[in-house]
């Protein structure tokens, strides 16, 4: 009995010890999982956190270079270098777009090129022709002769002077002056008497002749540009005409009177304005009748500002145009 009973306990005591041995492993394996758990959540957290900063710094860089590159491309050598250097394309395709960068850059210069163009071909086109108009001043020279040329130099304007043979004696240095700044002189007669100058066509051409002669000593210049006092109509016949042109004078007239002489003030102005802009200057030169009067000068700046505006250029008159004469 005594060895039945302890046979019995020994079973008990066997099954006891296989229960806590299987506990214990239980605990064991449990034990196991767990930290095995745990150091593989560990391991993985590094591998999220240092899988930002790496890569993106990777990313943009060839974005980046492309963006810098203005002036000179890529070598070969340089492309194949980023090549290597790139991981291989695991993340977004978002990297591969940045070639694409540089594209830009070649519009921008196409751009700019074209504006140079539009703006240089203005260049090419050329300026239109200025118009002439030819100031005349009769009846000279005067006390307000070097008054008058100083305004004109101001305007850089060219004149022509058709003047008398006495007044030229009074006044020898403005008609100096005249020659010396590049105005044309002419010649107006001695008498400015009608009576007298158109007493025949030898009294015409012989009051030329002196006036031509006194410019000649004065300044060295033989002009043969005449204006008849008065105008050549209707004094100048066919056979004064034929007389004069067989003497060498070319003789001028106007097509633009101020009439300076009959209102002595700023209407004179006006006057040349409203004719002007009558008058058809297809065929024929503008040439504007004014006299040497204080008067005349008092208000003459008004009438070159306005031709300067509507461009006109001052010029004077030479021996190579074919004169306009009234009829």
């Amino acid at each position: 009995m005594a060895s039945t009973k302890n046979t019995g306990k020994g079973s008990i005591v066997k099954i006891i010890a296989l229960f806590g041995l299987i506990v214990l492993l239980l605990f064991y394996s449990f034990f196991l999982l767990k930290s095995k758990f745990f150091l593989e959540a560990d391991a993985s957290e590094p591998a999220i956190e240092t899988k930002v900063p790496v890569e993106a710094p990777e990313k943009m860089e060839p974005i980046d270079d492309d963006l810098k590159v203005d002036d000179k491309p890529k070598s070969n050598g340089d492309e194949e270098k980023s090549t290597e250097e790139e991981p291989a394309p695991t993340t977004e395709p978002t990297v591969e777009p940045a070639p694409v960068t540089v594209n830009p850059t070649t519009p921008e210069v196409d751009d700019e090129q074209e504006v140079e163009e539009e703006q240089e071909a203005p260049k090419e086109t050329p300026a239109p022709p200025s118009r002439a108009v030819y100031l005349t001043f009769d009846d000279g020279p005067h006390k307000v002769s070097k008054d008058i040329l100083a305004l004109l130099d101001q305007y850089d304007a060219k004149a022509t002077f058709f003047m008398l043979d006495n007044n030229i004696k009074h006044y020898p240095d403005a008609v100096k002056e005249m020659v010396n700044k590049g105005h044309s002189v002419g010649l107006h007669g001695v008498t400015h008497d009608k009576n007298k100058f158109y007493q025949s066509s030898g009294s015409v051409v012989g009051e030329m002749d002196q006036t031509q002669q006194t410019i000649l000593e004065l300044t060295g210049i033989e002009t043969d540009l005449i204006r008849t006092p008065f105008g050549s109509s209707p004094h100048m016949t066919d056979g004064y005409k034929a007389a004069v042109e067989a003497a060498g004078y070319k003789m001028w007239d106007w097509n633009i009177d101020s009439r300076d002489w009959k209102f002595r003030d700023s209407r004179y102005v006006d006057s040349v304005i409203e004719q002007l802009n009558k008058l058809n200057r297809a065929n024929q030169p503008i040439v504007i009748l004014l006299h040497e009067r204080p008067e005349t000068l008092a208000h003459l700046p008004k009438l070159l500002d306005y031709l300067k505006v509507q461009g006109y250029e001052f010029k004077a008159l030479d021996e190579t145009m074919h004169p306009i004469q009234l009829f």
